[in-house]
């Protein structure tokens, strides 16, 4: 009796903050404040949409995963 099992390895990402500021991203990744604006200027980097022209900058770490993810050869699944 023979039997077909596919060994699929399987990562599973937990993201426990979705979005960070602007500030707090700097602080983790060690940009400098101007750069991280500057990169959000040119779409560089990925934000919630904002509410209004003074609000709060959030970083979405969810798409960065995904956008690292995807420069690997992997099947994504949701």
């Amino acid at each position: 009796m023979k039997r077909n099992i596919s060994m699929r390895p399987s990562i599973n990402l937990v993201i426990s903050e979705p979005y960070i500021t602007l500030d707090e991203f700097c602080r983790r990744t060690g940009y400098k404040i101007a750069y991280a604006r500057q990169m959000v200027k040119e779409n560089r980097l990925p934000i919630r949409k904002k509410e209004g022209v003074n609000s709060l900058i959030e970083v979405n770490m969810f798409a960065l995963t995904l956008e690292a993810a995807q420069g690997c050869e992997v099947t994504m699944q949701a």
